[in-house]
């Protein structure tokens, strides 16, 4: 494998040494190194053949060394690329980051979550409802395989009580990752496609508020989640004879004790965050600038320690940055608009780029890490013309997180899978059904409430 990645390496970079790149292509000398670039990167995320944020880290180092000097007249100046690794999307991941060490720092997760259960009366349907619902609201803000692992423990007790070929514990197992993986699209910082496209977009001028994402996105998550409800039932929850099993029910409690006024500040502060996000287009402060107010009080007045600091995901952030620092450079040498014409994409409408780049993103995904397929089809996306570019980005954006019929298609998936008692065929047949089900909801839901919220404009099919 490492040999064969090598080659792939040296291949991918090799024909931009004689220009063959521009004359199969048509491209420029910047545009040639870009692509070079693009290709050995896209191959080291696809294949993880070192480190994802070692690779981030790369696409910094190529752009510094090889890009700017082999540009010529009119290259940028490497602000441009070192900006992305500390941008405005990056503050705000950042900060959907401090909160959801804290969710879980003081055991919020697990007191939502097990409220939410113990609510369900001992039917069996309404508690993979509730775990599915408490799961995909959680990942609105948390990291939806941090989000799967919680819940999946918090009811591992139940799982123990249960015979592996139980209809109930199949039903949660196929639950808590699906509705994990929905809810991440919930919120502009629920899971990195949004925060990579929205990045995108932002660069081109683009500007999507909090509030209006969660004003068409937060629908569809919730109808697919009722829908995958309502696939569990008929396929599994139906053959259940009694609600039984329910009463052998244990709910692990979260242990930990914290001072009662420290736990109260810590949910003022995670509700003044959300309310600033959601009112950003109301007060004019940017949710990367509210974002840094989570951060200043949780480790200013000592509510998250320099232990919780270190253990932030700043690997995810350097990978975030690496992906848009690529698209910026995908902007700047006009590699994206070069392949915008190369297939034609420019002349199509609005509605079409949206479903088509939503399809490619899902299908992609079902394969790749949604991180990867959003870093792969973003950059093209911002080459189109300026009004067909919000449409192409979001359905690209969304679709990369609706795939989930593999094992391999997402962590939490692997996560649940890990546990036994799900069969690969199985989960083929739920995850492809819902991920079916939840493109068809964003499409004409998601798309419907885009249109009549004035976002895009899809009067022309």
């Amino acid at each position: 494998m490492i040999r064969a990645g090598l080659l792939f390496s040296i291949l991918s970079i090799f024909p931009a040494f004689f220009g063959w790149y521009q004359n199969w292509l048509g491209l420029t000398p910047a545009q040639e190194i870009n692509l070079a670039i693009a290709l050995l990167v896209s191959f080291l995320w696809i294949t993880e053949l070192i480190p994802l944020y070692v690779t981030g880290f790369l696409v910094l180092f190529l752009e510094l060394i090889w890009l700017i000097p082999g540009w010529g007249p009119g290259a940028p100046k490497t602000i441009t690329f070192l900006s992305c690794y500390f941008s405005e999307t990056i503050l705000l991941f950042l900060g959907g980051f401090v909160i959801s060490s804290a969710i879980s720092f003081y055991g919020l997760d697990s007191t939502i979550a097990s409220f939410v259960i113990k609510k369900t009366k001992g039917s069996a349907y309404l508690l993979v409802l509730s775990l599915g619902m408490a799961t995909a609201l959680l990942s609105c803000f948390m990291n939806n395989t941090a989000t799967a692992a919680m819940m999946l423990g918090l009811v591992s007790s139940m799982m123990k009580s249960l015979d592996e070929k139980s209809p109930l514990r199949k039903s949660i197992l196929f639950m808590v990752p699906f509705s994990a993986n929905l809810g991440g699209i919930g919120t502009p910082v629920g899971t990195l496609p949004n925060v990579i496209g929205i990045a995108y977009l932002q660069e081109k001028g683009f500007q999507i508020g909090f509030l209006e994402w969660m004003a068409f996105a937060f629908p569809v998550f919730l109808i697919s989640v009722f829908a995958l409800s309502g696939i569990l039932y008929i396929v599994y929850l139906k053959k259940e004879k009694s609600n039984s099993s329910i009463h052998l029910i244990g709910i692990q409690e979260s242990t930990n004790t914290f001072p009662k006024n420290k736990r109260n500040l810590s949910i003022f502060v995670i509700l003044v965050t959300i309310l600033g996000w959601i009112s950003s287009d109301w007060h004019g402060i940017s949710n990367g600038t509210v974002a840094l107010f989570p951060v200043i009080v949780f480790f200013g007045f000592s509510l998250l320690d320099l232990k919780e600091f270190r253990n932030l995901s700043w690997d995810v952030l350097i990978l975030m940055g690496g992906g848009i620092a690529l698209g910026k450079a995908f902007e700047e040498t006009g590699l994206a608009k070069h392949f915008v014409s190369l297939f034609l994409l420019g002349e199509s409408s609005q509605f079409s780029l949206f479903l088509f780049f939503s399809i490619l993103s899902l299908l992609l995904s079902c394969f790749l890490s949604n991180t990867s397929v959003a870093n792969l089809i973003l950059p093209i996306t911002m080459g189109l013309p300026g009004e067909l570019i919000l449409p192409a980005a979001i359905g690209a954006t969304i679709g990369a997180s609706l795939a989930m019929p593999l094992p391999v298609s997402t962590p939490p998936n692997a996560l649940a899978f890990s546990y036994g008692g799900i069969r690969s065929i199985e989960m083929v047949r739920i995850g492809g059904a819902i991920s079916i089900v939840a493109w068809i909801v964003f499409t004409f839901l998601g798309g419907f409430l885009l249109h009549h919220l004035h976002i895009v404009d899809f009067s022309q099919f």
